[in-house]
């Protein structure tokens, strides 16, 4: 799970970000990687220092631990074994700018979470057009921790444009759906390869795009939309006693209720080709994940939740559902 604080620390953001509106609004283009890291105020490093305690006879040594430390206020990030390698958020930038090779990643937000914890970029590297007038834009999203609990990661997304529905792009298994790198010594090699592992980004995008298309083709009667709501959202079970609890039950009636109103009349259904089809049924999906789901802390944790938490999870097992009828 993405743990984070519920408000970003430091952020830039281009056009309409998919999550928070605090930050430094930059435009309507995106930034390369290395302004972005400057706007986002992340430009800063951290180093691993050694941890002592006090004792009668004077510090200890903790040997087999350090502390990974802000550089720029001293602030202690997190404990970590002694192997872990630190990776600066100017290489995060690095990387992300060097994976187009062509200076064509344009980064629309990034920041710090957390205390500094944990920072991220988002950079968009493409779009295709699903239906006439229905655009979706194809993004990376890479994240690294400083605390010692997360690996550097890059994950492919999609956002749609006509109402920002975002979520991991709809591959047909979780395989080559982004790279993870832990961080040890030997990182910085990992890394490197991960720059060529990373040109299955192109695949899986254009995998993605004709999956959505093809959803776009097939019609979703009724019956179908029903079977989609109840494997969504299944009727609670009966306990020992034989008997529902009735909040349960008036909670997935809720729940289907709220994602049959999108399915029909969600943002963008009017578009020609949307209502009525599988692929108004991944876009109420998505609107409902991204906008409606319970989220642990609340409204400000949605987008965390969609990248790398629960919420991933759940558009992945209804992309599933509608991956059977392609």
């Amino acid at each position: 799970m993405f743990e984070v604080g519920t408000i970003p620390e430091t952020m830039m953001y281009a056009g309409a970000t998919p999550w928070h509106s605090t930050g430094t609004f930059v435009g309507d283009v995106g930034l390369e990687p290395i302004e972005a890291m400057r706007k986002a105020e992340i430009d800063w490093t951290v180093s691993k220092r050694g941890i002592v305690v006090p004792s009668v006879l004077g510090p200890i040594p903790v040997e087999d631990y350090r502390a990974i430390i802000r550089d720029s206020d001293q602030s202690i990030l997190g404990i970590t074994g002694k192997d872990y390698q630190p990776l600066q958020n100017l290489a995060l930038a690095e990387f992300a700018g060097d994976l187009t090779g062509d200076g064509s990643m344009r980064i629309h937000t990034a920041g710090s979470l957390n205390g500094g914890k944990q920072v991220w970029m988002l950079g968009k590297v493409g779009s295709t057009e699903v239906v006439p007038n229905d655009k979706v834009d194809q993004f990376l999203f890479f994240h690294n921790g400083h605390g010692g609990k997360n690996a550097f990661r890059c994950l492919f997304t999609s956002v749609r444009v006509v109402c920002a529905n975002t979520a991991q792009i709809a591959l047909q298994s979780a395989k080559g759906a982004g790279v993870s790198i832990r961080h040890t010594k030997n990182m910085e090699v990992r890394v490197g390869e991960a720059r060529r592992i990373l040109g299955i980004s192109t695949k899986a995008f254009e995998e993605s795009a004709e999956f959505m298309k093809k959803l776009a083709e097939i019609p979703m009667p009724t019956s179908d939309w029903i079977d989609f709501c109840l494997e969504m959202f299944p009727s609670p079970i009966e306990d020992e006693s034989g008997e529902v609890s009735k909040r349960a039950m008036t909670r997935a009636d809720n729940n289907r209720s709220t994602i049959t109103s999108l399915f029909h009349d969600g943002r963008g259904s009017d578009i020609p080709g949307v209502r009525g089809t599988a692929w108004g049924a991944y876009n109420a999906l998505t609107e409902y994940a991204g906008y409606y789901r319970q989220t642990r802390g609340g409204q400000d944790k949605r987008f965390e939740s969609l990248m790398m938490g629960s919420g991933s999870d759940f558009v992945r097992r209804g992309t599933t559902v509608l991956r059977s009828l392609v």
